[in-house]
């Protein structure tokens, strides 16, 4: 195709890596199916900052900053970050020319996104929680389509007449590594069960400690081994405790390869995002699930419970993240085979695995 005559796609989103990863499955879709030209717009201070440069896609970074919960200075330079980056979002897109602009959550879309109202550019909100974040419940009626991932989200966008409850986009690796693969990939045994622990992008500190404190009861199941992906503030002191352990406790700061995480993996331990649930759905793993206590209206644990509902998990509260809790979830579904197929094939049930190809064609289709 004519470099002319491609498609320009702008993706905005970002912070997290729940806001992140779907906008990189759409883009990876585009590129694919569309040979569409595609530019992410986010900041200096969230995990795009980290991720982005790894993929072949023009990344645009702008001044906002998100609202702090508690009072604080910062908040009053909130409306000029905001008209500064609508500045640059409108700068950009002169130059870029995009077709349409996606957001996908997370304060960095707000600028871009109210840039393409005033552009005239189609406007696309992707919604990945129950709860819809600040910047979608505000412009949900005004962009020209929505996609959500929660029947929950619906009410929210009353006045929206392009609404789709489409599923979250999973990046096409995830389902098509071999499990053998994925053990491989982390020096792991087939011979014994995979637990994954993870806490998303950043790791999750409450998760550790309690994991860390109980690891020994837990290794009591000769045939257990732990994939643990800590974050980097928790990385080393976790490594140090974990040596004496050998192959049974595979300690890592991060985890960019979660498609071989996932295969190696049977069962979960992790946070209640959006994509991660929608990643572990789609790979058929039953989950053990410890919402964050402070997301956003507590949507964590929305999303959780709409998981558990359907069969798929166990929902354990922060709150009520004692040793003894811990390792009765872990050892219930260690000891019962059964119940983690049977949770498997629940996670397979919900998820929705073509949803990144739904969503770009339906987007294609306004354009």
């Amino acid at each position: 195709m004519p470099e002319a005559d491609k498609l320009r796609i702008v993706i905005a989103g970002g912070g997290t890596g729940g806001h992140l990863y779907p906008g990189i499955a759409l883009a990876q879709e585009f590129e694919t199916k569309w040979q569409a030209k595609i530019m992410f717009i986010g900041t200096s201070y969230g995990i795009e900052n980290k991720v982005l440069p790894a993929y072949p896609y023009k990344f645009k970074k702008i001044w906002m900053r998100g609202l702090h919960r508690k009072l604080s200075v910062a908040n009053l330079l909130f409306p000029v970050r905001l008209l500064v980056s609508i500045a640059q979002c409108a700068l950009i897109f002169t130059i870029f020319r995009p077709n349409v602009i996606i957001g996908t959550g997370g304060y960095v879309s707000g600028p871009a996104l109210m840039a393409g109202l005033l552009f005239g550019v189609p406007t696309i909100i992707q919604e990945q929680n129950s709860y819809p974040g600040l910047v979608n419940r505000l412009l949900g009626r005004r962009v020209k389509q929505v996609h959500v991932t929660f029947d929950d989200s619906l009410p929210y966008f009353r006045g929206q007449k392009d609404i789709h409850l489409s599923g979250n986009p999973v990046r096409g690796a995830f389902a098509t590594v071999q499990k053998q693969a994925g053990l491989k990939k982390f020096g792991l045994r087939e011979n014994r069960t995979t637990l994954f622990v993870f806490g998303g992008s950043q790791g999750a500190r409450a998760i550790n400690s309690a994991v860390l404190e109980n690891l020994e009861r837990l290794l009591a199941h000769e045939d257990l081994q732990v994939l643990w992906a800590t974050g980097e503030s928790d990385f080393e002191h976790i490594k140090t405790h974990c040596e004496m352990l050998g192959d049974r406790v595979r300690v890592l700061p991060f985890i960019d390869d979660m498609a071989s995480a996932y295969a190696a993996a049977d069962l979960v331990l992790c946070r209640a995002g959006a994509s991660t649930l929608s990643e572990i759905a789609v790979c058929g793993l039953p989950a053990i699930l410890i919402p964050y206590p402070f997301a956003a209206a507590g949507h964590q644990e929305f999303n959780a419970r709409s998981i558990e509902k359907a069969g798929a998990a166990t929902v354990l509260l922060e709150k009520n993240l004692t040793g003894e809790n811990l390792v009765a979830a872990i050892s219930e579904l260690l000891e019962d085979a059964q119940k983690r197929r049977s949770m498997a094939a629940a996670a397979l049930v919900i998820a929705r695995p073509k949803a990144t190809q739904e969503i770009a064609a339906k987007i294609v289709g306004i354009i």
